[in-house]
């Protein structure tokens, strides 16, 4: 079974096109009336939205963060009628967001754990495996960059997560934000609605001879222990990472982060430890298809590699680039940790200070590369790859 490297964050074209110019944006955070209404025009009819709004653009576009924690991107000529009153924000409840997410999603179910409300269509037993399974990595992730010093936040509301349970429901719901794509993916976090969507992987596979749906815990278990079935497990990872980077303060939603150190992050905790009940083990350890990718790409690597990795997120979205660009990521991330720990962790604060909606030039992001990590980039480059090279 070929492992699919794709995690997709998703960002919904409106979403780039809103505010054209960093110029044209002024910031809300120094906001602290109560709630916005927004009322927009949508499928020609009209659409109340309620929350704060947390950018807003000279023209009078802005962008709205609902009580739900989805983000609308609204230009200035859809907005109908706009007030504020004075009754704080707060996001929904627990119960409350269980019950939107049942009555947006009819006949599915609600599995409820710690920090998460799993909302899905597929078997009882998947949707209890991926909550035992999400709850062993949040206390995973939180742990491990607690113990290095990062104050982590709360998320505000429990984290969401879609399970379904065919190709044929996980695409019927994507294709919205997806498009075309939504048939080539197992899942994909988006920053729109802050929530995760997947397949359940043990069913998406039905051929003879591939994976079929496991209807127990036991089974989802001896699933995953035969050959080519990590690559299932390292799917489901990835999403959660990208959603838990995003909640705890890590990233911005919709800021300027590059792809590099999001995917890096992902790929680093991807891989689990199942032989663990306590959760990792091994968190950041040699992801081996990832290096032997890497190791390829070595071969016909350009001179500029680096520099074009940090500057520049095409590589990750263009098919033929985007595998390279992802075991380059890992392999840039297990670099950084291990030989400039303080460094990374002072590029994560900056990354994580970065404001929604305004973008960095190729220009300014090397410029906050080298003010942190050295001036010296072709240096940096060599010493990265004489370190990978006797990674094992």
């Amino acid at each position: 079974m070929g492992y699919n490297p794709g995690m997709r964050i998703l960002m919904p074209p409106l979403m780039l096109v809103l505010f054209v110019s960093p110029m044209i944006v002024a910031l809300a955070g120094a906001r602290v009336l109560g709630m916005d209404h927004v009322t927009i025009q949508r499928g020609g009819q009209p659409l109340d939205l309620t929350g704060k709004i947390v950018t807003e653009a000279l023209d009078g576009g802005v962008l709205l963060k609902d009580r739900e924690g989805v983000l609308w991107a609204i230009p200035a000529e859809q907005i109908q009628q706009r007030s504020e009153d004075d009754k704080p924000f707060t996001p929904m409840s627990r119960a409350e967001l269980s019950a939107r997410l049942i009555e947006q999603l009819p006949g599915f179910r609600m599995h409820s754990t710690a920090n998460y409300l799993f909302v899905y269509n597929t078997t009882p037993a998947y949707a209890q495996w991926c909550g035992a399974l999400y709850e062993r990595l949040y206390r995973a992730f939180r742990n491990y960059w607690q113990r290095r010093g990062f104050a982590l936040r709360e998320p505000d509301t429990p984290l969401v997560v879609l399970v379904f349970d065919s190709r044929e429901s996980f695409t019927a719901y994507a294709r919205s934000e997806l498009g075309d794509a939504a048939g080539n993916i197992d899942g994909y976090y988006s920053l729109q609605t802050n929530r995760v969507a997947m397949l359940d992987l043990t069913g998406s596979r039905s051929r003879p001879g591939e994976f079929a749906r496991a209807t127990s815990v036991s089974q989802i278990n001896r699933l995953l222990a035969r050959p080519g079935a990590e690559w299932m497990v390292a799917t489901i990872i990835h999403e959660a990472t990208h959603q838990l980077a995003f909640n705890c303060g890590f990233h911005q939603r919709l800021a300027d982060v590059p792809l590099w150190v999001s995917e890096g992050l992902a790929i680093y905790f991807e891989t689990p430890d199942l032989e663990s009940t306590r959760g990792w083990r091994n968190i950041g350890g040699v992801h081996t298809l990832r290096l032997e990718h890497f190791q390829r790409y070595r071969k016909r690597r350009s001179p500029d590699s680096l520099q074009t990795l940090i500057t520049d997120d095409d590589r990750f979205r263009h098919p033929d680039t985007a595998n390279d660009a992802y075991a380059e990521a890992w392999a840039l991330t297990y670099f950084v940790i291990r030989r400039y720990a303080k460094q990374y962790h002072e590029y994560l604060q900056v990354m994580a200070d970065k404001p929604p909606l305004i973008y960095d030039s190729p220009d300014e992001r090397l410029e906050e590369f080298q003010r942190i990590f050295g001036d010296d980039l072709q240096a940096f480059d060599a010493e990265f790859l004489d370190y990978m090279d006797t990674v094992r």
